[in-house]
């Protein structure tokens, strides 16, 4: 039976979109009717200690953590981050995978349609669990047999979603980002262009320190993460009209981009410039943007109907 649907599974892979987060890749991931305008357009709200003030190694760890760069295998593939089961830290209760969950808010992580390694032959879908105040348990998983935090957090990327071996600053980056998560009770608030856009001047602030230490290969990687981040505000501006809305996020991609090319080359002064004109462009939403906003698929009218449409 697993075998069957695995093969399931891998068969329809190809069809799903590259960012699970994603609307397109959600439509797509999940099965028919579990998709509610509710669960996307509302989340958790993220309370962090300290609030928004926080280390390079905890902002990196924030943009890791939302990225689907960051797993391995089909996980990878199909563009799961850890945001997807643990939105700002929360249980994720409406994740379900056909043969995969037994319920919403659980999955099997033991199942070769995540790493063929790690496949040990019984249907055992776990509950998601919330990451909030996780720094003050002294063991984790539900087996709790681990009792480092930095040891769980690797054993989820490299052995239940075939994950590379991370570096260790990856692994600082992510533990210390759990750590900040507050046990505070969930309050949900509606996914927003601000909040996105707020979320982009924080990743290219972060971005800042491997330009300021000309860290080429940092710089990169962050900058793939956060051109991610564009493609999933790009997929809320869906219309034909919204040409202009959608070619401005794609140039910040691409500036995004040539940043990173700077510093391959060595040209931080010219990157680190190029980074502060584009943070200066998003710290205000542009008015192209706003104007498309009221028929964006942030609005959860626009949204309910884009989604009763035919699949793409």
């Amino acid at each position: 039976m697993r075998r069957l649907v695995l093969g399931v599974l891998l068969a329809v892979l190809p069809s799903l979109a590259a960012q699970a987060q994603s609307l397109v890749g959600a439509l797509e991931w999940l099965p028919p009717g579990s998709l509610s305008v509710d669960a996307l357009t509302r989340h958790p709200q993220e309370q962090l200690e300290g609030g928004e003030r926080q280390s390079f190694y905890v902002e990196f760890g924030r943009l890791a953590f939302r990225s689907p760069d960051v797993l391995g295998g089909t996980a990878r593939k199909a563009g799961l981050s850890c945001q997807a089961c643990h939105a700002n830290g929360f249980a994720t209760t409406a994740f379900l995978i056909p043969g995969l969950s037994n319920k919403p808010g659980s999955i099997d992580v033991s199942h070769a349609f995540w790493n063929l390694r790690g496949e040990d032959g019984s249907d055992n879908p776990l509950e998601i669990p919330s990451l909030r105040g996780v720094k003050t348990k002294d063991r984790f998983g539900l087996d709790r047999r681990t009792a480092s935090l930095r040891d769980f957090t690797r054993r989820v990327i490299v052995t239940e979603f075939s994950g590379a071996e991370p570096d260790a600053l990856l692994l600082d980056a992510l533990v210390a980002y759990q750590e900040k998560l507050q046990p505070t009770a969930v309050v949900y608030e509606p996914v927003s262009l601000r909040q996105d856009l707020a979320d982009l001047t924080r990743y290219l602030d972060a971005l800042r320190v491997p330009l300021a230490e000309e860290e080429p290969v940092l710089a990169e990687r962050m900058t793939v993460m956060i051109r991610g981040q564009i493609g999933f505000i790009h997929e809320r501006f869906a219309e034909d009209d919204m040409r202009g809305s959608r070619g401005l996020l794609e140039e910040w991609s691409r500036q995004l981009a040539r940043i990173a090319q700077q510093a391959e080359r060595s040209d931080w002064v010219q990157a680190r410039s190029a980074l502060a004109e584009l943070r200066q462009a998003m710290a205000t939403p542009p008015a192209v943007l706003a104007a498309d906003l009221p028929r964006s698929l942030y609005e959860p009218e626009k949204l309910k109907a884009w989604l009763s449409k035919p699949v793409r």
